[in-house]
């Protein structure tokens, strides 16, 4: 007598496989969103932390979405995930967040012991993700302008994309500005851009260093191209939940030839920058952030260079701005030998951030 053995048909085991993962998807779902949130009201939500930051928590929920709570509105949390949470001081705490017994406070779980620490004095949560693709964050921003008199076109655009380690950024900032104005035989056509690529470090405290490198051209300022690589170090002056302002210097090496030459010359500078944000979170959300950097040349005598930018954002709906742009650049010695020059614009834009 013989047995027979049916090959098992593989498209079965498919099946079974797709079947058990769309068995324990809420589960592994409802894992993840465990976190819990204690308001002052007594009342408690549910969800997952995503991030704290300007004195508001985004919280993902699984019946209300993405909801948003204000600093002074919670009591205290809970989650056994892994974060790190910078206080105003600049200190920085790596660790799990426990409930604590004392209002508007948070227990941080750090090795063998538990600090507690006011939420007030917390500037930031951040959620220390082992997921590569989690820890990018930022933005984009776009702009046209038309004008019929001077039949000018204007387009605008300025992204910025982050990557955030421990204690580590990587920034990519990307800001093009193109403008052509129209005549019955002929057309004159201005562009700008900047694009860079910055690495900080941070240290425990308001200190933080790092390294840049940039790609520039402008021909408003005779600037065909400009190559630069350059170091320096930061340090947080004022770091609380709707205000940052910071000081930065450092030194830089550049490449760059005028619009009208053949020929490129390599400069070094120093740098001094400062830059000033505030946020308000509360709807409508309001972003304001401007910077001014200065850069005297240390090798051409009487050179000296300055870089002013503006961004105001407004809220339209969730994520997506209205905003304006404003930009001001001067050099006192273009690299060409021409005289002094300036170039600034306004412009508004539309963007998303995520």
């Amino acid at each position: 007598m013989f047995t027979e053995y049916k090959t098992a048909n593989p498209f079965s085991w498919f099946r079974i496989v797709i079947l058990g993962l769309l068995c324990i998807s809420p589960f592994l779902s409802a894992a993840q969103k465990n976190d819990t949130v204690y308001l002052l009201n007594g009342d408690k939500i549910t969800g997952e932390i995503k991030k704290y930051e300007n004195g508001r928590l985004k919280l993902s929920t699984e019946g209300m979405s993405v909801i948003y709570i204000e600093y002074d509105k919670i009591k205290t949390m809970h989650s056994g995930k892994y974060y790190e949470l910078v206080k105003k001081s600049g200190f920085s705490y790596y660790g799990s967040i426990v409930k604590s017994d004392s209002a508007a406070c948070i227990g941080v779980a750090i090795a063998n012991d538990t600090v507690n620490e006011a939420i007030l004095d917390i500037v930031e949560i951040t959620k220390i993700n082992r997921v590569f693709w989690k820890k990018f964050y930022g933005s984009v921003d776009l702009g046209a302008n038309y004008y019929k008199s001077t039949k000018t076109v204007q387009l605008y655009f300025d992204g910025v994309l982050n990557y955030r380690g421990r204690k580590d950024l990587l920034t990519l900032a990307i800001d093009l500005f193109y403008s052509q104005q129209n005549f019955t035989d002929s057309a004159v056509i201005s562009e700008k851009y900047d694009i860079g690529l910055q690495y900080s470090h941070f240290f425990q405290g308001k200190f933080w260093m790092g390294l840049a490198t940039k790609v520039q051209k402008n021909t408003e300022l005779d600037l065909d191209y400009r190559y630069q690589v350059g170091v320096g170090a930061g340090y947080d002056i004022v770091h609380t939940n709707p205000i940052r302002f910071y000081f930065m210097g450092g030194v830089l090496a550049n490449r760059e030839k005028p619009t009208d030459s053949v020929n490129a010359s390599t400069n070094f500078e120093g740098l001094v920058s400062m830059k000033f944000t505030w946020m308000q979170y509360r709807h409508p959300k309001i972003n304001i952030s401007t910077d001014v950097s200065y850069y005297p040349s240390l090798s051409v005598q009487g050179r000296h260079r300055l870089e002013y930018n503006l961004s105001t954002k407004f809220e339209v709906f969730r994520d997506f701005f209205l905003g304006l742009s404003f930009y001001d650049d001067f050099d006192s010695k273009p690299s060409g030998g021409g005289p002094a020059l300036n170039d600034w614009s306004v412009v508004f834009t539309v963007g998303y951030t995520f």
